[in-house]
């Protein structure tokens, strides 16, 4: 049966690589020629996209302190964090030419996906074991 890593550089570490990742793609100019598959197809992909990183988080602090391994502060705090991440995320695409931030909805969209990766970690991590 595989295993969930223990150590929490693991993950943070994974994390650190998904934000930059975020932050690459929020960089980038916007492609009005390509169109998407379907209405609101953008807030699929910020909720599977933010989905990986509370999913990310939640495993960090989870094997970070002993305090995160109760699961309401774990969920707050995942919560909070991924709250701010898309934030920032939708105010830097303010400033990005051809993309439209500051956006509630892809925030919701951001916001339930790292709730989601939270319960995902949860699960996970109660099957694995």
């Amino acid at each position: 049966m595989p295993h969930l890593p223990r150590h929490p550089a693991v993950w943070f570490s994974a994390l650190f690589c998904w934000f930059a990742l975020l932050w690459f793609l929020s960089s980038m100019h916007g492609a009005p020629d390509i169109s998407p598959p379907f209405p609101q197809f953008d807030k699929l992909m910020h909720f599977g996209y933010f989905l990986v990183g509370g999913f990310l988080l939640s495993g960090g602090i989870f094997n970070w302190s002993p305090v995160f391994t109760s699961w309401k502060p774990l969920l707050v705090t995942t919560i909070v964090v991924m709250a701010a991440i898309g934030i920032i995320d939708e105010w830097h695409q303010c400033f990005t030419p051809g993309r439209s931030g500051a956006d509630p909805w892809d925030w919701l969209a951001d916001l339930l996906g790292g709730t989601c990766g939270a319960f995902l970690l949860k699960a996970a991590h109660r099957r694995l074991q």
